[in-house]
């Protein structure tokens, strides 16, 4: 598999929770027999296995070219096939779906038009373009589907997802968590600037005493401390008394990871929803540790390179330039400058990271070369990265 064929996009879905559902795989114009190829690659890769109840979406522009026997090369019950309202007219395709929904595949309906009210009988999702707005046209065919777990794609900002949850949508993609309400951006700004501080301070190893002093000013972080180091994750045996105990027991890199997380993930709105740009920055932080690796990097490197693809959003969630937000914290300058110029391998990295999660037409595969990476080596971050984004939704 060369990279000029083998290298696409694997966009996140969530739900109205903001946790991981699935992965919207945008391959281009690749003929069906390469997308195929490619979705048997990522599964010889475990992408199912290692992204545990996450299905993969592809979408399919014909469903009679798809193989018969695709059911002996994939999981179909962890496949979403994505094909054209106008293709189901045909009494050829609708057999066709109907086997491979037999199989465990499920099927979403995409490019409505205006008069695909009566849709195929067979359809129980449908995924719709949401550039724009909500298409009117839309909402009765929501009601009359009700229940189905129906997508709204290519959302460009928080508003209109959360429009497009209010019609009814329960599946959503898009840019949305890259353009936040402008109220989220100036929300709890205390608390943000206590994490920022303690930030500070476990990156200069300051004494656990003054850790213990900022926790102590801050109910909420306290509690999620003790509830982290009580969890099952760290399978602690004794009881934790205070608080200079659960960071000993944390240890000084997890409170700076976790720490540098918990900027996004303390944004809840009134429902309970994580702040969408948690699992974005959580994915570009755990690729760019990922791609370090692939190349050798050593524990420090690998350090710079998580915090570069975390930070990287700090400019959205604060609603300020980056280079305001990142004055407080002293950090390294080769850190510095990928953040804030690209430059050196840590800003090629960040480049290639931040258009790995964004459709195909703005991703530039000649960045893995550059970096070294070959197709294998770049789907496996990219499994990596998802991995870690799923538990982390999960566990928030």
């Amino acid at each position: 598999m060369t990279l000029a064929r083998g290298i696409g996009t694997l966009l996140p879905v969530m739900n109205s929770k903001q946790q991981l559902l699935a992965l919207q795989a945008d391959f281009g114009a690749l003929p069906i027999g390469d997308v195929i190829a490619l979705l048997q690659f990522l599964h010889e890769k475990e992408i199912f296995s290692r992204l545990s109840g996450i299905s993969v979406l592809v979408r399919i522009a014909d469903p009679l070219l798809v193989p018969a026997d695709i059911d002996t090369r994939l999981p179909l019950a962890r496949i979403v096939l994505g094909v054209p309202a106008k293709s189901t007219e045909d009494k050829e395709v609708q057999t066709r779906l109907k086997y491979f929904n037999s199989h465990g595949a499920r099927i979403i309906i995409d490019d409505l038009q205006a008069h695909d009210n009566a849709i195929w009988e067979g359809a129980k999702k449908i995924s719709v373009d949401c550039s724009k707005n909500i298409p009117a046209h839309i909402k009765p065919l929501l009601l009359r589907l009700h229940g189905g777990d129906h997508l709204a794609q290519h959302l460009p900002h928080a508003a209109l997802q959360e429009q497009a949850h209010e019609a009814g949508f329960k599946w959503f993609s898009g840019d949305y968590a890259f353009h936040p309400p402008v109220s989220n951006k100036a929300a709890d700004a205390t608390a943000r600037t206590r994490l920022l501080k303690l930030l500070g301070l476990v990156a200069r190893d300051a004494e656990s005493r003054e850790l213990e002093e900022l926790f102590k000013q801050d109910a909420t972080l306290s509690f999620m401390l003790f509830k982290l180091v009580s969890s099952a994750a760290f399978a602690q045996t004794v009881r934790v008394s205070s608080f200079g105990q659960a960071i000993n027991l944390l240890g000084r890199r997890q409170l700076q990871r976790w720490l540098q997380l918990l900027l996004y993930a303390r944004q809840l709105d009134h429902s309970g929803s994580l702040n969408p740009l948690m699992p974005r920055a959580a994915f570009r932080a755990s690729l760019m540790e990922a791609i370090c690796l692939k190349r050798g990097g050593n524990k420090d490197e690998l350090d710079c390179a998580f915090m570069v693809g975390m930070f990287s959003l700090l400019d959205k969630l604060f609603g300020n330039p980056l280079v305001e937000v990142l004055q407080p914290l002293n950090l390294h300058t080769e850190v510095l400058d990928a953040l804030l110029h690209k430059s050196g391998t840590l800003g090629k990295s960040l480049d290639l990271v931040e258009r790995a999660d964004r459709p195909l037409k703005d991703f530039d595969a000649g960045l893995t070369g550059e970096l070294g990476l070959s197709a294998d080596d770049y789907y496996d971050c990219m499994i990596t990265a998802y991995t870690w984004v799923n538990q982390v939704c999960q566990d928030m």
